[in-house]
């Protein structure tokens, strides 16, 4: 049975530097960040989530723009997230922290739940970024540290179809440290940045790198939020029908009522033992 997944009441994404972002890269210029709820200091973070909790959200991905080494500036945030997780049992975090130094990720251990790390470890993944003082390594490393001393939930994300990268490497490196899920995510050429004359990927493409994904991964495999409109519906079908995934975020309607999906509210990393209080009935 695959599950899928839509935020919408009991989720919720913050972005602890509102629109800003130091990065360039070139399918973003910071226009994904600026959709999302803005909290731009521990005091104001701590407000919006007690507000939000009161209104029955029990889940939050704390999310933003990178430094120009890649790192979500998390740092000031982490005694105000120690202090609502000790505050609210059941409460749930979820981070996007990019390349993180090992006792950021040590700090982050007993606060954060899950890690959505972004694994730009392909060339072009790495390269569009525009990263200073940086090494593709950099990702290995930090995914090292992530698994061996941060948070129990780790979920590499891998972007396909980003033109002339290889991927495949990538995937590989994340197959062997096992995590528990690997999340897939697909270019979106986008208006107003300097992918917007690019073309869409190609499906057999995705399909094939999400193929061999769920191979290494034995299944254990999702596929994200990100991914054109143009492919949605029949990318959908396909990695639902032939068991590449075994999770999917924001399927298209129509693929819900076909294939009878069971939808939570919340982000596609979440863990089994916590899904029961995300279930949308």
């Amino acid at each position: 049975m695959v599950l899928a997944f839509r935020i919408m009441r009991k989720f919720t994404v913050i972005s602890i530097t509102g629109g800003s972002c130091s990065l360039n890269c070139f399918y973003c210029t910071a226009k994904y960040i600026n959709s999302m709820e803005p909290a731009l200091t521990p005091e104001t973070l701590k407000k919006k989530i007690e507000s939000l909790y009161q209104r029955g959200v029990r889940g939050f991905l704390i999310s933003g723009g990178f430094n120009e080494k890649g790192e979500l500036p998390i740092k000031p945030f982490i005694s105000t997230l120690r202090e609502l997780k000790r505050k609210y049992e059941d409460i749930v975090f979820n981070i996007h922290p990019g390349l993180l130094d090992l006792q950021t990720i040590e700090e982050l251990s007993d606060v954060v739940d899950i890690v959505d790390y972004e694994f730009a470890y392909s060339p072009k993944a790495f390269y569009s970024k525009g990263l200073k003082e940086r090494k593709r390594e950099d990702y290995i490393k930090t995914l090292e540290w992530l698994i061996d001393r941060g948070p129990k939930y780790v979920v590499p994300h891998i972007m396909l179809g980003l033109p002339n990268d290889d991927p495949y490497k990538a995937i590989e490196i994340i197959a062997r440290y096992k995590p528990y899920l690997l999340n897939f995510l697909v270019f979106i050429p986008t208006k107003g940045t300097p992918s917007e004359r690019v073309k869409n990927p190609s499906l057999d493409e995705v399909l094939e790198l999400m193929r061999f994904g769920s191979r290494l991964m034995n299944g254990k495999v999702s596929l994200g939020c990100m991914r054109p409109f143009s492919l949605k519906q029949e990318l959908d079908r396909i990695v639902i029908k032939e068991g590449i995934v075994e999770r999917i975020a924001n399927p298209a309607n129509n693929v819900v009522k076909e294939f009878s999906l069971k939808l939570y509210d919340a982000c596609c990393s979440l863990p089994e033992e916590l899904l029961p209080k995300f279930k949308l009935e």
